[in-house]
């Protein structure tokens, strides 16, 4: 009976995150023939024409793609239109006779057109080989890539450069041209292929790094067995401090906090350790959980329009982590992707997740290896992880945070290579250190390097022999089991006892015809591996009882994410399938970036010599800030301008006269603690040579997310966000070369302090974060903030003793001004019914100041967010009421960014989800002079875009247009380009 009433209190404390029915059985069905059904053909047009396909399917102008069966011949012939000739293929086609493609795998063409007697030539490029890259142009044009023609003035000359890929190498142009740089005389079409190859495979480096991916506070609404089982008013007792102390203990080497969908436990003063890397992370999402790890902020879920599927939220939600190079995960699939008979129900065709956790201590993980097995049959290519899922101190040693252990396999020991692993699912799961592990390596190429690791794709042709090893420590008395698709559901291809402490085993395996996997684990008798909480919730001890003596000996020990083998690149067959993209060339050029790389945070400032833009761009393990100016048609080559530094984020820009200013936030003492710091790097001739860095803020804390502005005067102001230990958030700011020191703008008239010893609820520590700043003609300063000090309990879900849920803090925007040397008392904007952040501002040329900002209702996840914006005639005194932007309310809306436009006036941009594709793309609006703002126009661009960065009348945002896949392509660029009127 105590063995029954102590997994009784296991189940209860296991019981968190709502978790509902766990009825899913084995199953799983057969493995499906991914491509079976065909391959897709693309055809795009440039210039006014015709291209129609034998077989019938391609007739474009209307029909411009379709699906035709493995192995047909297709032929495509290219009809002008009046006035036109045709000048010839680009893409997986060249020349100009009629275009034959055999259907081994998906292919994209573009037809090009000309006017007849054209003063302009057409430049096509194509790509080839077996590797990948991009090819760009000076003068631009070429973003190959996805604008694979354009056309340059009859007899200019330009110039292609090629960039390979990671793991690719670009072996040379041909056609028109042979060196590289690639030198063109415009004087006739142009064709031109670039040929990249797949470098000789390695066998991947990192080390093996534990830790948890799916941990609670009482920043989570049912953080704590109180408020679980008595009321969300109730008291809480597990802090920040006290699940990083435990994860500590345990050996844990690295740490995310993910409460349910609130990012407000990382503004915490005990958001601290140095001994493990702390991890931004949340459990996004309300139905499916989902947990995402590195982000900058919260995850919203919207809510889908009427008529959509039920995973559009979902979808637009991994999107959304995705553009900060975050993990997406789906969190206990038992509970949230399974219909009741264990089907996959219609929130399991979101694709993209980058793992999904195949063992949550307190759910089915039989139903979850099973749901797994299941997408990864459908094309689905993603890691398993494990998470402890803990909520409770009352259960530390049942189910402590580390408990199951998640490895992954990082090339460093830091927080950029622990997220890039688990975006590649490169994971090995086990439940406490000393008991077994194992993980599972693949050599296709057959010369003794094992190149693959779990987690990783191998793509070899049809028949292609190859080994496997699996390496198993700790494995006595257990069992080792390998299976291949469709899964545990049919007999394993090998099984092992081990006899020692240390074995390894080679398997030999064929690479079949169709997409396959490969998975191991290990299984024996001992320590329940989950606790069925539905059991557990229904107090049937007997129930208990008979699933413990059923499940003991068969207990799951260890686990390692999956090997994917196949001819190509697999992409999903969902039951639902995600809609094309409907995107169209937008002329946006791509600035910053390469093919397989993240970069992202866009920030531009014009100046008299050129647009200067800057960026976060993502390495192995790194991260860095790179800059570029453009002016015309001529681009600078990209700077790093971060130096050596591997941690160095979130940069911003300012320019006036010669005088270039980029800031950035950066940890050159490591991340243990946290310490980030403010940089500063100035240019005094237009961004050509640049100053050493200055380090501008260091403080025993965090100062993060610096802003910067120019001034008339000719010199900078520089604001920041920062916390030290003990102390709330704060916006602090100063003016270089004038102010003697940073001053704390906004923490005047703050309460705040540490929890009292029976509540840790009860701590007070408003926030103060995510600051924005602008400068009038006449040098009046501007500095907004969201700000939460007026919320019943700041940075806490649900309120303390009187109301039940989770709800975001009453977020409100605050903005201050400053006309001398002193700061005004900030006038705070917002309602206090909405949770009103990320603001941006902007002065007009007349002087008014324009504040925009996203908002919405005080609920976590459902309502949709809008964009608002206030002006103020008075110079930040005084703001007339705020205005919804962008015509609908039922659209979500974010991320603004303000500039002055041309003609003085504000001009505002922000990411929308109105498509009807569902990509979040940019939308911008200008305002009147009577602040009256015009409706808001769509850029209909290809891809993902978002983040978007303004300055006078040029764009920027980030953009996936080049990403070959929605899984498992990082790829995201800086795209350019002028404001739309």
């Amino acid at each position: 009976m105590k063995h029954a009433l102590l997994i009784l209190l296991a189940g209860l404390a296991l019981a968190g995150c709502g978790k509902g029915s766990s009825t899913a059985g084995k199953g799983g069905g057969s493995s499906v023939d991914v491509g079976g059904s065909g391959f897709a053909l693309g055809v795009g047009l440039k210039g006014s024409g015709r291209v129609q396909s034998t077989p019938a399917g391609i007739d474009c102008g209307g029909q411009c793609s379709a699906t035709f069966p493995a192995a047909t011949i297709v032929t495509l012939n290219a009809t002008p239109d009046s006035g036109q000739t045709f000048a010839g293929w680009a893409g997986d086609c060249s020349g100009t006779a009629s275009c034959t493609l055999t259907m081994d795998r998906a292919h994209a063409v573009t037809a090009v057109f000309q006017p007849a007697g054209s003063a302009s030539v057409p430049l096509l490029v194509t790509r080839s080989g077996a590797g990948s890259g991009s090819v760009s142009s000076s003068p631009a044009g070429i973003d190959c890539g996805s604008s694979c023609t354009a056309d340059f003035p009859d007899g200019s000359t330009v110039t292609l450069t090629a960039t390979p890929a990671p793991g690719s190498a670009f072996t040379g142009f041909s056609g028109d041209c042979s060196s590289n740089p690639c030198t063109l005389s415009m004087t006739q079409v142009r064709r031109v292929t670039a040929t990249f190859a797949t470098l000789p495979p390695a066998a991947p480096t990192g080390q093996w790094l534990g830790g948890d991916m799916h941990v609670h506070t009482d920043h989570s609404a049912d953080g704590s067995l109180p408020r679980q089982t008595l009321s969300q008013g109730a008291i809480g007792n597990v802090s920040v401090a006290d699940q990083i102390g435990e994860a500590e203990r345990g050996g844990a080497q690295w740490l995310p906090i993910t409460d349910h969908r609130t990012y407000d436990q990382h503004y915490d003063p005990l958001w601290e350790s140095s001994k493990l890397i702390l991890i931004p992370g949340e459990e996004a999402n309300g139905s499916p959980h989902c947990t995402v790890h590195g982000a900058v902020d919260m995850i919203d879920q919207g809510s889908a329009p009427d008529g959509s599927p039920e995973f559009r939220s979902v979808q637009q939600s991994i999107w959304s982590a995705h553009a900060q190079d975050a993990t997406f995960v789906i969190a206990h699939p038992d509970d949230g992707e399974l219909n009741d008979d264990g089907t996959p129900n219609g929130r399991a065709n979101a694709v993209g997740m980058d793992s999904m956790e195949g063992w949550n201590r307190g759910s089915n993980i039989e139903a979850e290896l099973t749901y797994a097995e299941n997408r990864w049959n459908h094309g689905f290519r993603f890691g398993i992880n494990g998470g402890s899922d803990d909520h409770f101190r009352e259960l530390w040693g049942i189910s402590s945070p580390g408990t199951p252990r998640t490895l992954v396999f990082a090339s460093d020991y830091r927080e950029r290579a622990i997220l890039q692993a688990q975006r590649a699912g490169r994971f090995s799961l086990h439940l406490r250190p000393t008991d077994p592990t194992v993980t599972l390596e693949a050599d296709f190429q057959n010369d003794g390097i094992f190149e693959a690791i779990g987690g990783d794709e191998v793509f070899v042709p049809a028949g292609t022999a190859g080994t496997l090893r699996i390496h198993v420590t700790n494995g006595l008395l257990t069992t080792v089991s390998l299976y291949q698709a469709p899964g545990a559901s049919s007999p394993a291809i090998f099984t092992a006892q081990p006899a020692s402490l240390d074995e390894t085993y080679t398997v030999p395996v064929t690479a079949p015809a169709a997409p396959t996997w490969y998975r191991v684990e290990v299984r024996g008798f001992g320590e329940p591996a989950f606790v069925d909480t539905n059991a557990l919730k229904s107090f049937d001890i007997a129930l208990i009882l008979q699933q413990a003596q059923q499940v003991l000996g068969n207990q799951l020990k260890a686990v390692a994410a999956p090997i994917f083998v196949s001819q190509a690149p697999v992409d999903p067959v969902a039951e639902i399938p995600i809609p094309a993209d409907i995107g169209v060339d937008d002329g946006a050029q791509i600035l910053l970036g390469d093919a397989g790389r993240w970069t992202g945070f866009a920030a531009l400032a014009d100046s008299a010599f050129g647009t200067h833009v800057v960026a976060e761009t993502h390495g192995p393990g790194t991260t860095q800030i790179v800059y570029t100016r453009r002016s015309g048609s001529t681009q600078t080559a990209p700077l790093i301008l971060s130096g050596g530094s591997a941690f160095a984020r979130f940069p911003k820009i300012a320019a006036s006269g010669a005088n270039v200013w980029v800031v950035w936030e950066d940890e050159r003492g490591g991340q243990m603690p946290r310490r980030k710091a403010i940089y500063l790097r100035q240019s005094v001739d237009g961004g050509t040579t640049w100053l050493p860095e200055v380090l501008l803020r260091s403080v025993p804390g965090r100062a993060e997310h610096p802003v910067v502005a120019a001034l008339p005067s000719g010199k900078a102001v520089v604001a920041w966000q920062e916390i030290q230990s003990g102390l709330p958030f704060d916006v602090w700011a100063q003016v270089i070369g004038s102010d003697t020191a940073p001053i704390n703008v906004s923490g005047s008239g703050k309460s705040f302090g540490a929890a009292t010893p029976l509540d840790t609820r009860s701590a007070v520590y408003p926030a103060s974060v995510w600051p924005t700043l602008a400068v009038a003609d006449d040098g009046r300063i501007a500095l907004g903030w969201q700000d939460n000090r007026g919320d019943i309990d700041p940075l806490f879900t649900g309120h303390l003793g009187t109301a039940d849920g989770t709800v975001p803090d009453d977020w409100q925007i605050l903005v201050a001004t400053r006309t001398t040397d002193t700061w005004n008392a900030a006038v705070p904007l917002g309602a206090t019914d909405r949770a009103d952040r990320h603001p941006a501002l902007a002065f007009g040329a007349d002087g008014r100041l324009v504040a925009a900002w996203d908002s919405k209702p005080l609920e976590a996840a459902g309502p949709n967010l809008s964009v608002l914006a206030a002006t103020s005639r008075d110079g930040g005194a005084s703001f007339a009421a705020p205005v919804l932007i962008g015509g609908s309310a039922t659209a979500f809306a974010q991320r603004p960014a303000l500039t002055r436009g041309a003609d003085g006036r504000p001009v505002l941009a922000w990411f929308d989800n109105r498509s009807s594709d569902w990509r979040w793309r940019v939308m911008t609006a200008r305002q009147a002079d009577d602040a009256s703002w015009s409706g808001g126009s769509l850029i209909a661009s290809r891809g993902i875009n978002t983040w978007p960065a303004l300055s006078g009348e040029q764009l920027a945002f980030s953009s996936t247009r080049n990403a070959q896949r929605l899984q498992r392509d990082v790829t995201q660029q800086i795209a350019l380009m002028p404001l739309p009127r």
